[in-house]
């Protein structure tokens, strides 16, 4: 009986040892935590500078009369493309035309007149040298005839071309392509050179117009100087490139009061994806690294210390890595320190990681239902 006993002391014995050695067994059974990881890599990263930016017309024309008239013709159908050349408005041109008619015929009869008095003149001046037959002052006085009949010749002229011009402005022709806008007035109204009657803007270049912090100043100025800097355009969110174009102006002075300077870029714009008015996200490329180490921008995290990434070793297990960056540009980011070509480095998953955590590498998707189901 006793015999019993002590073996039943004994295996309570064991039973109470091993205990610890299986809680010990399930916690290095915990499974690992599913993350999505990458390869760093080294490749060209443009460096560049982003804004927001205007589209402005690259000339912008107010059509408006030289001459006063009733308008008889607008031959433009609005918000279509017009040519240079291109017939805009017309304004009765009768009253231009009479105005010209009159001025010819004044001109006609002072030929005339200036004709006998040539006739006058010629004649008088061999009767003076034959004796007497016509006065010096006759001959003066025809003299001076002739060269106020000249005079009035003259001034004739200079009425026909006014005449001309007139006429010629009573026609309104489009001085560039581009555009044309709503018109602000009907036909038949009588118009004066004070109406504003409609308005072009040429979009073929088209150019845009953004600032940058006086502080960026020497890094354009520097690209400019090589050449001109790619500018490219997208969407008000930034997320459809509309055109690539160039950097045409750096202004001449720097708003004292913003710190800013303003800059102008040219786009074809052959597709007139860009149009006057609208706002645009700007990206100026001022030079490229050729060896860059770039990473997905959803890897860097923000410590209490500074940035970030969750680096995987050899044995799947994790650790922080701090890191310098760079430039930030299409959801990827420069790293300028902490992390060399070859490396490995979580992208998705981080919300669970601990430092000597274990991982496994798997897709997005899996990495996302972990995430849903966890607790």
């Amino acid at each position: 009986m006793l015999g019993v006993a002590t073996a039943a002391i004994e295996l309570c014995a064991i039973w109470l040892h091993a205990e610890p050695a299986t809680s010990a067994s399930a916690q290095h059974a915990v499974p690992a935590i599913p993350v999505q990881a990458t390869v760093v890599s080294s490749q060209p990263v443009d460096l560049s500078l982003t804004a927001l930016g205007t589209v402005q017309a690259w000339n912008t024309a107010t059509v408006t009369p030289q001459v006063s008239g009733q308008l008889t013709e607008l031959p433009f159908q609005e918000g279509s493309l017009v040519h240079a050349g291109d017939i805009l408005v017309r304004i009765d041109p009768r009253p231009f035309q009479a105005a010209l008619d009159q001025a010819q015929a004044k001109k006609a009869q002072d030929a005339a007149n200036l004709a006998a008095a040539q006739k006058n003149l010629s004649r008088d001046q061999v009767l003076l040298t034959k004796g007497g037959f016509a006065t010096q002052q006759t001959v003066d006085n025809e003299q001076a005839q002739v060269e106020a009949d000249k005079a009035m010749i003259a001034g004739d002229q200079a009425a026909i071309e006014t005449s001309q011009l007139n006429l010629d402005f009573a026609t309104i022709k489009a001085p560039f392509t581009g555009i044309i806008g709503l018109s602000n007035i009907d036909i038949g109204n009588v118009v004066s050179q004070s109406t504003s009657i409609v308005t072009i803007t040429q979009i073929e270049p088209i150019a845009v117009e953004f600032t940058l912090p006086q502080a960026d100043l020497s890094d354009v100025q520097a690209a400019f100087a090589q050449e001109r800097p790619a500018v490219l355009v997208s969407d008000q969110n930034g997320k459809t490139l509309r055109a690539r174009g160039s950097l045409d102006v750096i202004n001449n002075e720097v708003d004292s009061a913003s710190g800013t300077i303003k800059l102008k870029a040219r786009f074809d714009n052959k597709d007139h994806k860009l149009w006057p008015g609208a706002f645009v996200q700007v990206r100026i490329v001022t030079g490229t690294v050729p060896d860059a180490i770039a990473v997905p921008s959803q890897a860097v995290q923000r410590g209490p210390n500074g940035s970030y990434v969750w680096l995987v070793s050899p044995d799947h297990t994790v650790r922080p890595q701090t890191v310098a960056l760079g430039q930030i540009q299409d959801e990827r980011t420069v790293i300028t320190s902490g992390l060399s070509a070859g490396d490995r480095i979580v992208v998705a998953g981080q919300y669970r990681l601990t430092p000597g955590a274990r991982v496994s590498e798997t897709d997005s998707a899996q990495v996302a239902q972990a995430h849903d189901g966890q607790p």
